[in-house]
């Protein structure tokens, strides 16, 4: 009964991944971090075929090796799990608290223009200045984002013209076009209100998969803020969430590492002292 379970819930994961992922494909997407989901779902595919194998197979040894593959999948998917719910529920909490400045994480132009994603961060942003200024307040707005080796400008300047059009004051708007990464967005922007002598509360605007991963950069960079969360496009939700995963795992990489090997070596004990099958 069990493994029946784990089957169908190998399948359930995996035929809606690879629907995403093949969704992908057929809108061109090339890269890896785009055709995660297809990744994804072929792997989780891959997982249900070889329980389903190991356990039609029967044997002590087979079985033991079911234990350990069923052991270390169940364990990232604990961690999947948890980091989805930190996610989802840090991103979608309203924050209420205020701010003297807002920075708002770039993520890339299409043409020279804000991507749909980009567009979300940036109405998540306008959102809270409107309303900071119909409480009497008037933070100033970093747009932080540097210029990708296929772009003719950098995010920054993009992002700007876009918070202006939308109301923002131009004297309000800082742009900060160095960074190339979410640390250095973040470091960046810290220097940046430092030169311009604007302290306080910082509030960071990104998409709600990138919520969590920021938060934990932030807390490396001396910046006293708090991270928002914009909503992320339907079709970009697995790819998305699967790369922050991925990203968050390689930044504890060596405490995950050894939390799977200490899977394996209890493992190890349990198929050495006959507990599990020989």
């Amino acid at each position: 009964m069990f493994l029946t379970v784990v089957a169908v819930c190998c399948a359930a994961v995996a035929v809606p991944l690879l629907w995403n992922g093949l969704r992908a494909v057929r809108r061109g997407a090339r890269s890896l971090t785009r055709l995660l989901a297809l990744v994804a779902g072929l792997s989780v595919l891959a997982l249900g075929v070889l329980v389903s194998v190991l356990a039609a197979i029967g044997t002590p040894v087979s079985t033991a090796t079911l234990v350990l593959v069923l052991a270390v999948a169940g364990y990232l998917a604990l961690v999947f799990l948890v980091f989805l719910g930190a996610a989802l529920t840090y991103g979608h909490v309203r924050v209420t608290e205020e701010a003297e400045s807002l920075v708002v994480l770039g993520c890339g132009l299409v043409h020279g223009e804000v991507s749909p994603m980009l567009r979300s961060r940036l109405d998540r942003t306008l959102e809270v200045f409107h309303r900071s200024v119909a409480a009497g307040r008037t933070p100033v707005v970093v747009a932080s984002g540097g210029q990708g080796e296929d772009e003719d400008r950098t995010e920054a300047d993009a992002m700007a013209e876009y918070l202006v059009r939308h109301g923002v004051p131009s004297g309000l708007v800082l742009r900060e076009g160095r960074s190339t990464n979410t640390r250095e967005n973040l470091r960046f922007s810290r220097e940046l209100l430092q030169d311009a002598g604007i302290g306080g509360r910082t509030l960071v605007v990104t998409n709600d998969y990138h919520v969590m991963r920021t938060a934990m950069t932030a807390r490396h960079t001396d910046l006293d803020a708090r991270v928002l969360g914009a909503p992320t496009a339907r079709q970009s939700v697995p790819s998305a969430f699967l790369r922050e995963f991925a990203a968050v795992l390689v930044m504890h990489g060596w405490w995950h590492l050894g939390a799977v090997a200490a899977i394996v070596a209890l493992w190890a004990v349990g198929f050495t002292t006959g507990v599990l099958p020989a």
